[in-house]
């Protein structure tokens, strides 16, 4: 990844937590990573915990949901695995939901419940 697409993705993970937070989300963790990858923002709201794909996207061609292939969706349920085995005082306490929030210079929306 190159200095651009890096200083785009911090860009719009800051947006989607601005976001979030908006909608009465409390931010759990930015950037939780393992060996396998990373989770962008874990959140809660409510009774439903949220793990969130951010893509800041300029790109008309493909659509960002597109990114979600059978290895991205495994490694993010390993993420969230590992999660809470780390924090055990979120394990079964809530739904859980994987999600992405899409940032462009239009709008941002969130796609929830993906899989």
């Amino acid at each position: 990844m190159n200095l651009d697409n890096t200083i785009r993705g911090r860009e719009g993970e800051e947006i989607a937590c601005q976001y979030l937070e908006s909608e009465g989300h409390d931010l759990l963790f930015r950037n939780f990573r393992n060996r396998l990858g990373e989770i962008d923002i874990i959140s809660i709201k409510k009774d439903s915990i949220f793990f969130i794909e951010v893509k800041n996207w300029n790109k008309n061609l493909i659509s960002p949901l597109e990114i979600f292939t059978k290895k991205k969706i495994f490694v993010m349920r390993s993420l969230a695995d590992c999660f809470f085995f780390k924090n055990p005082k979120y394990s079964n306490k809530f739904f859980v939901s994987f999600g992405l929030i899409e940032v462009s210079k239009e709008k941002v929306q969130f796609h929830r419940d993906l899989f």
